[in-house]
């Protein structure tokens, strides 16, 4: 029976290692806050988009070209997004009277009319668009939400993370991008 019973505890402390291993190796790949995800590393250029707006209108790249923009993904039901929010509302705040800036949020993984009632709900003022086939989110090569980019007035994503953003993290970005500088993956 002791001799059972150390088996087991080996095999336990075997699997344990083995998940921590496994933990520690997905957590150093996304390490820093200015790491870009591997498709937008990938592509010089941010991927081209269109979408409908909650409010009905087309949002495209089109609409931005010569601007330095952020693009974030998020969805209602997502807990690190709506921690992340007060600093997007802070950020937007600042900086969207800026005729050279823009910023667009994304939903993924969400409904339309939950996402009209959610954004009206926290007031959210940016434009929102929606992404039913997840097809930006693909071409972005997003990971997870919330998700955030700032694409320079080239179009090229020069920074951003996977995880909520911080006013002060974006200010960076946003002065990164404007100054053509790459944030470090």
């Amino acid at each position: 029976m002791q001799h059972r019973v150390r088996w087991i505890a080996a095999g336990v402390a075997v699997v344990l290692v083995c998940l921590a291993v496994v933990f520690a190796i997905q957590v150093g790949k996304r390490k820093g806050v200015a790491s870009l995800p591997r498709l937008v590393i990938e592509h010089a250029k941010s991927p081209a988009f269109t979408l409908q707006g909650l409010d009905g209108k087309t949002i495209n790249t089109a609409q931005l070209k010569h601007k330095t923009y952020v693009v974030n993904f998020f969805n209602s039901w997502c807990i690190p997004c709506q921690q992340e929010e007060p600093a997007l509302k802070a950020f937007y705040a600042e900086h969207k009277s800026e005729p050279d800036f823009a910023m667009i949020g994304i939903i993924t993984d969400d409904d339309a009319a939950t996402m009209r009632r959610y954004v009206g709900d926290q007031a959210i003022a940016w434009p929102v668009g929606v992404d039913p086939q997840g097809k930006a989110s693909l071409d972005f090569g997003t990971t997870g939400q919330p998700e955030t980019y700032v694409i320079s007035s080239d179009g090229v994503a020069v920074c951003g993370n996977l995880g909520p953003s911080t006013t002060t993290s974006l200010d960076i970005w946003l002065q990164a991008a404007r100054s053509g500088q790459m944030c470090n993956p």
